[in-house]
């Protein structure tokens, strides 16, 4: 086992022994995400994706189909980051960063040698995050998670704290995490759809949601968004930014 796809799948299949998540919940992520690329346009995948293709797509790893895996595609992006007193001359408005913070589970470099395969390292960086940006999970209008498989999001939505562990198979269903619901994620198309630069593009994404210049992707009333990323396997990073008044 070296390949991502199999070393994640062990936590996948662990989700689902110990809380009963399905595949059918990893398949609402996908169809979400794939649902928002669309309304994007700027993206690799651009057609629409049910359910039922979903569970028929090949097995790369179980439990992960096809369509539970992030996609292998070229791509570029680019961020800005300055002191506010230099860019509020600036013709966009300002989003500011609340808050940032990274974790490392441990044994890093390999899930199957830690004593909890559920274990990320958002574990120890989102306490942090949301400490320094003074808010906390029902403060978040828009989250851009990093969407390797289908899994990890789910899981992240727990560690985050927008339901607790276990819950995260149940909590993404009945549009939940769609644009109009609680919590819209990924609303670009993410790592599933829209294209793996490498989470960079969810940073943007989170930057034009909070710009309200999203299109027709636009979480309406947008203010404060969280965004995730990775790196190795499951060090998690977070940063929370706000739309300046």
């Amino acid at each position: 086992m070296f390949a991502p796809a199999q070393l994640y799948a062990q936590g996948a299949r662990r989700h689902m022994e110990l809380y009963g998540t399905t595949a059918r919940h990893f398949a609402e992520v996908a169809v979400v995400t794939r649902r928002h690329a669309i309304l994007n346009g700027n993206v690799v995948m651009n057609k629409p994706l049910t359910v039922e293709e979903h569970h028929a797509s090949r097995m790369i790893s179980d439990p992960f189909r096809l369509f539970d895996c992030s996609l292998e595609s070229d791509g570029g992006a680019a961020i800005v980051i300055s002191r506010a007193e230099r860019a509020r001359d600036l013709k966009n408005p300002l989003v500011t960063i609340l808050g940032v913070a990274e974790g490392h589970p441990e044994s890093p470099a390999s899930i199957a040698q830690r004593p909890d395969l559920l274990e990320f390292g958002l574990v120890k960086s989102a306490p942090r995050a949301y400490e320094m940006a003074g808010v906390g999970p029902k403060d978040i209008d828009v989250a851009e998670i990093y969407d390797c498989f289908t899994f990890t999001v789910i899981r992240q939505l727990e560690i985050l704290g927008f339901c607790k562990t276990g819950e995260g198979g149940p909590f993404v269903m009945d549009g939940r995490i769609g644009l109009g619901g609680a919590l819209p994620i990924n609303t670009h198309g993410g790592l599933l759809s829209q294209g793996h630069v490498v989470g960079l593009n969810h940073v943007i994404e989170l930057t034009r949601q909070l710009r309200r210049e999203a299109g027709k992707a636009q979480v309406k009333d947008a203010e404060v968004g969280l965004v995730t990323g990775y790196g190795d396997m499951g060090d998690g990073s977070i940063a929370i930014l706000r739309r300046a008044a």
